[in-house]
């Protein structure tokens, strides 16, 4: 007697398993969303470099941003270290100070400044940059709408970057290139991205909210290494490669529970790694309370209590 499996209905119930779990991905996804949402960001922007932009008065605040922006990389301490020191350097007034400069002027402030790759001359040349944009357009966003043209945002941050670039006649140095990375590099151009987030998104303690030409939908997330390695113990990507690509998959699984802000869960998940609340590895004493277990790779493969023992 021969036993036949109907293909249809096998299916039918292959269908109906991976619509069950994908319920319930989204409904684990919603409750990261809802957990990493109800961080209170002033406390959080309180240990973060865009502090340093806080403290200056509003009318600073869009060429502070590019400013420390660009050297967002490394440790936090020592950014915001660098960023005071480079604002005492504008007389705490960076934006006249970018419009009314000489080239070189900011250099021979900062004297042998470096911060690891950065040179005092690959500020000056930024701010230097930034100064002439702010007076030929009004101000930086005027100048990303007329620089960056029309389509994806990362089109029009090209044109942008370009035109920071194109500002003064010189060969572009190694130094500046690292400053003031191109998106047509593919590389996560983290800097680039956290500075949108800072600049587009309301102000709610963190983020400054002073562009209105870019819609928050448009964001995507800036990865660094905390951000990078949680979206892949969460299952946000599957990529290895933190790149443009990684970037862009783990934007489009945030929104699919925040579609109009995807972008506003980056500071509470960075912030998990640089407050050392995640070891990006299984540590009971941090995992067994966190929201975010539900989802977490590294929760799911806690050693056992026999092996714990051992």
């Amino acid at each position: 007697m021969s036993c036949c499996i109907d293909p249809s209905s096998a299916w039918s119930s292959l269908a109906t398993r991976s619509r069950s779990a994908e319920l319930r991905r989204q409904a684990a996804l919603a409750q990261l969303r809802d957990a990493l949402l109800a961080t209170d960001r002033a406390a959080l922007a309180a240990r973060d470099p865009i502090a340093e932009v806080r403290c200056l008065p509003q009318a600073e605040w869009e060429v502070a941003a590019h400013l420390v922006g660009a050297f967002c990389y490394g440790a936090v301490p020592q950014i915001r270290k660098t960023a005071r020191h480079l604002f005492d350097a504008m007389d705490g007034a960076p934006t006249h100070f970018a419009r009314t400069m000489r080239r070189g002027e900011l250099r021979d402030r900062l004297g042998d400044f470096r911060y690891r790759m950065t040179a005092a001359d690959d500020l000056d040349r930024l701010a230097f940059s930034l100064g002439s944009l702010h007076r030929s357009h009004g101000s930086l966003e005027a100048a990303f709408v007329a620089t960056g043209g029309e389509g994806e945002i990362i089109a029009r941050l090209g044109g942008y970057v370009e035109a920071i670039r194109g500002c003064s006649p010189e060969p572009l140095s190694r130094g500046f290139a690292y400053l003031t990375p191109h998106p047509a590099s593919g590389s996560a151009i983290k800097r680039w991205l956290l500075l949108l987030r800072w600049l587009v998104r309301p102000d709610d303690g963190a983020d400054l909210g002073l562009w209105r030409a870019v819609d928050c939908a448009e964001l995507i997330i800036p990865l660094d290494t905390h951000t990078s390695r949680l979206s892949r113990a969460l299952g946000l990507t599957s990529r290895t490669t933190v790149d443009l690509q990684m970037a862009r998959e783990v934007t489009a699984q945030l929104a699919t529970v925040a579609p109009l802000d995807p972008v506003a869960l980056d500071m509470p998940l960075c912030h998990l790694g640089i407050a050392r609340d995640c070891l990006h590895r299984y540590a009971e004493a941090i995992c067994e309370g966190c929201a975010l277990r539900p989802l977490c790779g590294w929760a799911a493969a806690k050693p056992s209590r026999a092996n714990r023992k051992k």
